[in-house]
């Protein structure tokens, strides 16, 4: 499915999501559509919300004060509950993007989507798999960080001699050969009888089946030239390129 020109509600858990992400997660959102709502939910007598001040006055975030009432209770996941559930029913928006790495939040999204709302989630690497697939997009927001600060890094001098691979290094390469294998099962499935592929579709497939794919993980700026550069055995692994005026993607 194509997420696009959406009105989209950030709801973002304090608790769980700290402010370093904030403009990741904004950057990540602007491809799906306009953020009217940005609502951040909290205790900010807390210590650990303070963090935010700046980014609430950059950002222009709504701050949602909520005390705990009960300790060891959770309120802030209430209040962010109910006030999802509130703006759903005023029928605003079409598109609800909760920032949170909390499992709690899975049976929201599921409400969400029975409801044909869309549902984009953004959290780190740690947020359970059930939260994960209850959205449409997962925005991995801990390795998108990672990527741009490692982008922004200058290569480092190369060693003289033999030296060993990076850990980091084969993870790469590994989550390159795992994409490979999924697009070229999706290929194997649906390409036609020439081969190809609509892009488009592949794309869907793509996501259906990796919710929080991202080109700017694999170092591109969009998922085409992902798949172009895409390597199996030494050798680019699909080609890419525009038949009868569509852009389509067929395996080597």
């Amino acid at each position: 499915m194509e997420i696009k020109d959406r009105i989209i509600a950030l709801l973002i858990d304090s608790d769980n999501i700290s402010s370093d992400y904030f403009s990741i997660i904004l950057d990540e959102l602007s491809q799906y559509g306009k953020v009217t709502y940005r609502r951040l939910y909290g205790d900010f007598t807390n210590r650990k919300a303070n963090g935010w001040k700046q980014a609430l006055l950059d950002y222009s975030i709504e701050q949602i004060q909520q005390v705990a009432f009960t300790r060891g209770k959770n309120a802030t996941d209430s209040k962010m509950i109910i006030d999802a559930m509130d703006i759903l029913y005023q029928g605003k928006v079409d598109c609800f993007c909760l920032a949170t790495s909390d499992s709690d939040f899975t049976n929201l999204a599921m409400r969400f989507r029975n409801d044909n709302m869309i549902v984009i989630g953004a959290g780190e690497k740690k947020t359970p798999t059930s939260f994960r697939l209850a959205c449409d997009r997962f925005i991995p927001i801990d390795e998108l960080l990672a990527a741009a600060e490692s982008k922004q890094q200058k290569p480092a001098k190369k060693a003289k001699g033999k030296t060993a691979e990076r850990p980091a290094e084969n993870g790469e390469e590994a989550k390159k050969q795992r994409l490979t294998a999924i697009a070229k099962n999706i290929l194997l499935s649906n390409a036609g009888l020439d081969g190809w592929m609509h892009f488009a579709a592949f794309m869907n497939e793509i996501y259906r089946k990796e919710n929080d794919f991202n080109p700017k993980l694999y170092g591109y700026s969009n998922p085409s030239s992902v798949f172009k550069n895409l390597e199996q055995g030494g050798k680019k692994a699909f080609t890419l390129e525009l038949v009868g005026g569509a852009a389509k993607i067929k395996l080597n």
